[in-house]
């Protein structure tokens, strides 16, 4: 015991030494343009972007689309608005939350939240459970419907809390340096017990310690689609954490579609003086002296910088950008042990009736072919979309007015894909997106009859479309999977001095949530070296 306590008293003595230790700090230069260059204007990018120029810096932010935002983006098919990916996310409360960043940027008055009030209804073979967006009720109609299972209800949810606590009361402290992570982790199993007890489980075992019956656990990970692998993989403790944060502190999305969220980051940053080109494509970040110098686009302009941050997934970063002669040897070795997630097709569809027509008021439904997750995620991987699910995602039912004119509607449909399984542009791609395309609609029709009849716009997409527009690695846009043995991704600060990373790739998971704090961190920690 006493060996434990010196141990732990060392731990915190060196903790405490690396936080007080003075920081490295670039040395401005004459010939620097800006003191950071962005690479991508994702929410990671534009949120460190907002962060830095709030702290005083110059800075550009360079993206290689027409329009911000990433995934967090719209556009439009006639008389509808889609919106590309955003479904809900969570804002939570409290230094180092979402919401306190938005507010520290000067974003939190540019937009308004809309909160989810039913989180998700989850459909199977002849049963249907919807799960209510506050958690005492959502709690009580669980153990209304598994009363022999209510101890263990509520001990699952003390669970999800305890989560939740340890996970974000780490969230600040390995802000400064992947150093400083490392040995915060030897504190972990006594600061954080309930996070070490569970930090190597699946979804699914923890589910199988505390319940008994399939269909109350298939309810349970229902939004297992959000996370990307299915819960015999998923990361458990991401998964309870999130659930809990939805449950307490609500599930919102954006009116005006989440393009409203990038526009106004967008809007801050030339208010704040920095600026923003799109259109621009960055073809390498400088290496100079093995630190990061900036970078050179598409078109030969080199523009120079003190610092650079990455919201390019990390094989895009270092094996085009930076170079592998340039990479240090532990994040190549990284890179090629670490597996990116699933990616995602489905269909945007424009509708000619109203909302209310379908009789159904939720905003999320996941239809489910059967309860045996594992079948439906290498069904669906494997291209066979009638014995997988789909996520249908009904926005008009939560903003009607972003999103088509009175009369009409805006659904979309998402199911899991492997980028693998997807051939080149052609009659080949076309006719399996035709395939994919017409058997959701199907799936979705059992839960709103009548959708095939009610479509004006049909417009599909694969992997390969999210790589077209997002450059994005495997058009996975879940980052790396999100596996107990992938608990660890990359960090924000790199073994390149100058170059940090921001996005969904990025410490501690992903989602346009995360995204946004990760940009938040990688501000941080050059204003940390700016002594700011």
């Amino acid at each position: 015991m006493l060996k434990k306590t010196i141990l732990f008293a060392g731990v915190g003595i060196a903790l405490i030494l690396l936080h007080c230790a003075p920081r490295q700090r670039l040395t401005p230069a004459d010939d620097r343009d800006y003191d950071v260059v962005v690479v991508g204007a994702g929410l990671g990018g534009l949120s460190a972007a907002t962060h830095l120029a709030v702290g005083g810096l110059k800075v550009l932010v360079l993206e290689q689309h027409y329009k911000v935002g990433g995934l967090a983006t719209s556009f439009r098919r006639g008389d509808y608005t889609f919106d590309v990916a955003l479904h809900e996310m969570s804002l939570g409360s409290g230094e180092g939350s979402l919401l306190a960043s938005l507010e520290e940027a000067g974003i939190a008055d540019k937009v308004e939240l809309i909160r989810v009030p039913k989180l998700w209804k989850a459909v199977f073979p002849g049963f249907e459970f919807t799960v209510d967006g506050d958690l005492d009720k959502a709690k009580s109609d669980l153990c209304a419907r598994w009363p022999d299972e209510c101890d263990a209800i509520h001990a699952y949810h003390d669970a999800m809390r305890a989560i939740h606590d340890d996970m974000i009361s780490l969230r600040d402290e390995h802000r400064r340096t992947s150093l400083v992570a490392r040995m915060l982790k030897l504190t972990v199993p006594r600061r954080q017990p309930t996070l070490y007890r569970y930090h190597k489980h699946t979804l699914a075992r923890v589910l199988d310690e505390f319940f008994a019956d399939p269909l109350l656990k298939a309810v349970l990970a229902a939004s297992w689609p959000y996370f990307g692998p299915q819960p015999s993989r998923l990361y458990a403790p991401k998964f309870m954490l999130a659930c809990h944060s939805y449950h307490t502190l609500g599930a919102w999305q954006i009116r005006g579609t989440s393009q409203a969220l990038a526009n106004a980051y967008r809007g801050r940053i030339e208010e704040l003086g920095g600026e923003v080109r799109t259109g621009t494509r960055v073809d390498r970040i400088l290496v100079e002296r093995k630190g990061a110098a900036g970078v050179v686009t598409a078109e030969g302009e080199t523009i120079r910088a003190r610092y650079v941050v990455s919201n390019a997934d990390p094989f895009q970063t270092f094996n085009r950008l930076v170079g592998e002669e340039h990479t240090p040897r532990d994040m190549r070795r990284k890179l090629a042990r670490l597996k990116p997630s699933s990616s995602i097709a489905g269909v945007y569809l424009g509708l000619n009736v109203d909302p209310s027509f379908f009789g159904v008021d939720d905003y999320e439904i996941f239809w489910f072919s059967s309860t045996d997750e594992d079948a439906m995620y290498e069904a669906m991987m494997e291209g066979r979309w009638r014995e997988g699910l789909v996520a249908i995602t009904m926005y008009s039912n939560l903003d009607p007015e972003s999103y088509a004119p009175p009369g009409k509607s805006v659904v979309v449909l998402n199911a899991y894909s492997s980028f693998d399984d997807w051939p080149e542009a052609g009659a080949e791609y076309e006719a399996k997106k035709g395939e994919m395309v017409e058997a959701l609609i199907d799936m979705a029709e059992r839960v709103l009859p009548g959708l095939g009849d009610s479509i004006e716009v049909r417009e599909g997409f694969t992997p390969r479309t999210i790589v077209r527009y997002t450059s994005q690695y495997m058009g996975a846009p879940y980052g790396f999977e999100s596996t107990p043995e992938q608990r660890m991704r990359i960090p924000n600060d790199t073994s390149i001095p100058g170059l940090f990373m921001a996005g969904t790739w990025t410490m501690p998971f992903h989602g346009m949530a995360v995204a946004q704090l990760s940009g938040h961190k990688a501000a941080m920690m050059i204003l940390d070296r700016e002594d700011r």
